[in-house]
């Protein structure tokens, strides 16, 4: 499945406008720790490997937006040509994030909506659609026509890694994110 997911910033009217009808599914708090080589070259390349409380995640693609998700730890071994991805971590790669951050999610029709409050002040709404690859466009119309019922501006925003480099490693946002 293709994960095809738009971010925004309503303001607390229009969220609660979003929310109203739609059902909330649950709260948590989840502590991300992405890894990657010490020039950042998984980064670069639009790959992010992410530990979420204890599991692994692999995402492939852009790094908001759409992206290929691979879940299951076999696959991610399969991904880097490994056998044992603690090793590979290990003696390869370097946490380069690490922040926790309080999701509420809610289901709407087929969209799921995230409200995601990071333990570093940022704040962020992401309405996304699971879709196979050739649906990619249509996922995003639907996504655009929600945001524009509820007057919602989708816009190009700062990843949660970009704004936690941008505050806590300016040096890297620098090199990584401009």
């Amino acid at each position: 499945m293709i994960e095809v997911e738009k971010q925004c910033q309503p303001s607390e009217t229009q969220l609660k406008a979003l929310l109203a009808d739609a059902t909330f599914l649950k709260e948590k708090i989840d502590h991300d720790i992405y890894y990657d080589y010490a020039d950042y070259r998984l980064f670069k390349e639009d790959v992010r490997l992410r530990e979420r409380n204890g599991s692994f995640e692999l995402k492939v693609g852009e790094s908001s937006g759409v992206s290929k998700e691979i879940e299951k730890k076999k696959d991610i071994e399969k991904y880097f040509g490994i056998d044992n991805l603690e090793e590979f971590i290990k003696n390869n790669l370097i946490p380069f994030i690490d922040y926790k951050s309080k999701r509420q999610k809610y289901k709407k029709g087929d969209f799921n909506i995230s409200i995601d409050e990071m333990n570093f002040g940022y704040k962020v709404c992401e309405i996304e659609l699971l879709v196979e690859e050739e649906n990619i466009k249509d996922a995003e119309d639907k996504i655009n026509n929600l945001a524009k019922q509820y007057s919602i501006e989708l816009k190009i925003m700062h990843s949660k890694r970009q704004e936690y480099f941008r505050l806590f490693k300016p040096d890297v946002y620098k090199e990584l994110c401009l």
